[in-house]
């Protein structure tokens, strides 16, 4: 019997060669990845997550310009090819030039050939009607690895449970008072990054370090929003809940029980290897080998604000995620259909306060991505 083969020609599009692989990939299988140089990068992040070792690949790197030039890049491949191996070829990547000389070289072998029409998560044989369902579902970390992504370790554990952060939102939608609201800034504007070690000493203005300045009625703020603490301090993830990161996990929450997500995180941290990028991003799942991102906000002081924070989200997806990626701003202002242009224009689907407060809306944003997701 002859050894198999799976090849993939390699494009900016990443996932159409992995998820192939992941599906059809049998023990004893080699695999070859064929790639321009322009692609270099996209083998190298396609090998890495794939996690293939040394005598399971072979990557055929063409010469500058050789995929234009027909006799010299199926002279190039076909040095590598063997009648002794069965190949079974995916043709969703590369240009339709290379995708066409491939097809042409390999047919003189033993080879099948699928086609994948993605984001459907299903192959195609030529010739033939029949579809064939991929049955992989990609992870996140799976997925920010096949775009060259460096992050840190997932986080999926919640500073509060879901019961309290309902609770938080209500407080929040029934609005607090100048005095908790006055307390909330101080901690977003002072402690946010540090906490705070000795809630008895910032409430008194005593033994203050530098920086840190004092929060009168703090203790009896944190009884009445139930904000229990054993510790007289705040750590800096509870200082974060408070100032906003409530909100993270409240629709961290309210998507992990609408939908069956494949794999969900809170609080992603990535940055690109040349530093350009160092964000964090609010909520993250993958569903049915897509990427949903979520940018999270109680609320934007001025149009401004919003503008900057759709631009970020959008350079986020431009340049980390590629096309496969749906990102949205779920915020807690009312509902402006400007601000929804605005994010619209820049491929960011916005959705205001109305979405949280009424079921009906917050089912609509469910059904939309249920949508996206059974293409």
């Amino acid at each position: 019997m002859k050894n198999r083969a799976l090849v993939s020609i390699i494009s900016k599009q990443t996932i159409p060669n992995y998820i192939f692989n992941k599906d059809k990939l049998m023990e004893g299988d080699e695999m070859l990845f064929i790639a321009t140089q322009e692609m270099k990068n996209q083998a190298d992040w396609l090998v890495q997550t794939l996690k293939c070792t040394d005598d399971e690949k072979e990557i055929i790197l063409l010469a500058q310009n050789q995929e234009e030039k027909w006799n010299e890049m199926t002279d190039a491949i076909k040095t590598h090819l063997s009648h002794d191996k069965h190949y079974v070829v995916n043709l969703t990547g590369g240009t339709k030039y290379l995708s066409l000389a491939i097809y042409h070289l390999f047919c003189k072998y033993d080879s099948e050939f699928y086609y994948i029409p993605f984001p459907r998560n299903v192959v195609l044989k030529p010739f033939q009607d029949e579809e064939e369902a991929i049955n992989y579902r990609l992870k996140i970390d799976e997925y920010l690895s096949l775009y060259g992504l460096k992050f840190r370790p997932l986080k999926r554990q919640t500073v509060r449970n879901k019961e309290y952060s309902e609770i938080f939102f209500q407080l929040f939608i029934q609005g607090f008072s100048e005095n908790d609201s006055n307390i909330l800034k101080i901690i977003r504007e002072n402690y946010r990054d540090d906490g705070i070690k000795n809630i008895k000493s910032v409430e008194l203005g005593i033994n203050l370090k530098r920086k840190e300045i004092p929060i009168p009625g703090l203790t009896d703020f944190l009884d009445r929003i139930h904000f229990g603490n054993k510790e007289n301090s705040l750590s800096k993830y509870e200082a974060q809940y408070l100032t906003g990161g409530w909100f993270e996990e409240y629709v961290y929450n309210k998507i992990k029980e609408s939908i069956p997500a494949d794999d969900m995180a809170i609080g992603v941290k990535l940055r690109k290897d040349e530093g350009v990028f160092d964000n964090d991003l609010d909520v993250v799942f993958t569903y049915h080998n897509h990427l949903f991102v979520i940018e999270c906000k109680t609320g934007f002081d001025t149009n401004k604000m919003f503008n900057e924070i759709v631009y970020k989200a959008a350079a986020i997806k431009e340049s980390m995620f590629g096309l496969p990626a749906h990102t949205y701003v779920f915020a807690l202002s009312e509902d402006n259909e400007q601000l929804n242009k605005v994010a619209k224009s820049m491929n960011i689907i916005y959705y205001g306060k109305s979405y949280f407060t009424e079921i009906e809306k917050w089912n609509q944003i469910i059904g939309q991505i249920l949508k996206i997701a059974k293409k």
